[in-house]
């Protein structure tokens, strides 16, 4: 029994990866039409598909819990809105690949707050950087800005992976997920109505992609990793959620036909590879 929920959870990870992967392509679609904020403010509703579940389970919140809730909430929006310019500046392959980084970013982190780190990290950090290289370099171009965003976002990523490993040790794990996505859209939302106020033509318009965002990439992916994480494992959930990276460059090529040089190429395998170390 404890085998095929471990085998069902994994498989239910990574559906929630494949539709993670594709939503690089629709956020880069709907980006067309709306602003960054905008489409943060739609991916955080999907979490509030949790709360009828929260309200049948007559959950009190604490103080604690939505100030725990609230941090991943921020670290998840910061992370979010600087994948989002990323993608509107560089491509969805190496947004996605970049992404994943925060595998290698979390002990990166811990390290820096006073955990030991293993050799393995450290090989996987030089494997990365040499990747990046080839990944952001190719050609005659330089680093550009939507690469230093996705750099960026990586990092809040981790910090939330990081507060997640934290809270849900103390608090309901999808408490922590409704307090989060309502953090998300929260903030992005009031940034919205101040710097972009998108017309009703703009959302019309982009309509498909956002019901994307808020139930498939938000509200089912975002409940598949809370609801099956538990049985599978951080380690492996980890791994499999890693799969991100080559969902994204496979959809954007499919997609938005953003096919990758060689080079580019080499470096999204060593980055992986980089990742498969970390997380092995």
């Amino acid at each position: 029994m404890i085998k095929n929920r471990k085998l069902f959870g994994s498989l239910m990870l990574f559906l929630a990866t494949l539709m993670w992967g594709l939503s690089y392509s629709i956020q880069s679609i709907s980006s067309e039409n709306l602003g960054p904020f905008t489409i943060v403010f739609f991916k955080g509703l999907g979490g509030f598909v949790l709360l009828p579940m929260l309200i049948s389970r007559k959950h009190r919140f604490t103080t604690k819990e939505i100030l725990s809730g609230m941090a991943i909430g921020t670290a998840a929006f910061l992370g979010c809105i600087f994948q989002q310019l990323g993608i509107e500046n560089s491509t969805v392959s190496k947004a996605s690949f970049i992404t994943t980084l925060y595998i290698i970013f979390v002990p990166l982190i811990e390290w820096i707050s006073g955990k030991k780190i293993s050799k393995k990290i450290l090989i996987s950090v030089g494997l990365a950087l040499i990747g990046l290289y080839f990944l952001c370099f190719s050609g005659t171009e330089t680093f550009g800005i939507g690469d230093l965003y996705l750099l960026i976002c990586s990092v809040f990523f981790a910090l939330q992976i990081i507060f997640i490993d934290r809270y849900t040790r103390i608090y309901d794990p999808l408490a922590l997920t409704f307090l989060a996505q309502m953090t998300v859209s929260l903030y992005a939302g009031i940034l919205m109505c101040i710097l972009e106020k998108p017309s009703l033509q703009d959302i019309s318009s982009s309509i498909f992609p956002i019901l994307y965002i808020v139930f498939i990439s938000g509200a089912v992916a975002q409940s598949f990793q809370v609801i099956f994480q538990k049985d599978v494992g951080a380690s492996l959930s980890s791994l499999i959620m890693s799969f991100e990276s080559v969902f994204g460059a496979i959809f954007g090529w499919l997609v938005l036909a953003q096919a990758l040089s060689f080079k580019e190429i080499f470096g999204c395998v060593l980055v992986f590879i980089a990742i498969l170390i970390a997380e092995s």
